[in-house]
């Protein structure tokens, strides 16, 4: 018999943030595209919420996420590694929502990707199953007839590190989405080595 009471939901995300010395450098990317940004064409990210999404969650329960903290703590075998942006474009290609900084897929990420997933599933929660593409969003297009006229600099490359997976939780505002860390799990607490029982679901195309 249902009693009436409301079950509150938590929209939430898994993702690695970007530390504030490659956010710094990305910001300032961002501010000069954001000049030339006349008609109000993209919505500009905040660089503090700059981060690379490994698995959107949506809405889930505050016990079920307490859960996925803990099979996260058991998947996670990730240590800090080096990520590199590679360049800035429109994402994805074909009809762009974003302009985003790409990063190159390397086995690091891909193995931080697919610890994460193996965390989401032994938690039996959904997410999103897209292709996982890393990317840092810099800015949104809107929703209107206005186009963005300035120029993208395309050749921009940086170095980073990745010390850490933290799941967030999405807040909608009128200004747009706020992010709030849940859960952080610092990958210097983790060790290289991969249990025996992890193998890694990409197809060759995926690499």
């Amino acid at each position: 018999m249902k009693d009436g009471s409301i079950i509150m939901t938590i929209r939430s995300f898994i993702a690695l943030p970007v530390p504030s010395t490659t956010a710094n450098q990305l910001g300032d990317v961002a501010a000069k595209m954001s000049y030339q940004d006349k008609s109000g064409a993209v919505r500009w990210v905040d660089q503090s919420n700059y981060h690379v999404t490994l698995a959107f969650l949506g809405e889930q329960r505050e016990a079920d996420l307490e859960n996925l903290a803990e099979q996260l703590d058991n998947h996670l075998h990730q240590s800090e590694f080096q990520a590199n942006i590679t360049h800035l474009g429109p994402f994805p290609e074909t009809r762009p929502k974003l302009v985003a900084a790409m990063l190159d897929r390397s086995q690091d990420l891909k193995v931080v990707h697919q610890q994460v997933i193996s965390a989401i599933k032994s938690a039996d929660l959904g997410y999103d199953k897209r292709k996982f593409i890393p990317h840092v969003t810099l800015g949104r297009y809107r929703h209107s007839k206005n186009v963005y006229a300035g120029t993208i600099p395309m050749n921009v490359a940086f170095e980073t590190v990745i010390d850490e997976v933290v799941l967030y939780e999405s807040v909608l505002t009128s200004a747009g989405a706020e992010y709030e860390p849940i859960y952080r799990f610092p990958l210097d607490e983790f060790d290289t080595e991969l249990p025996e029982d992890m193998v890694l679901e990409y197809t060759v195309d995926e690499v």
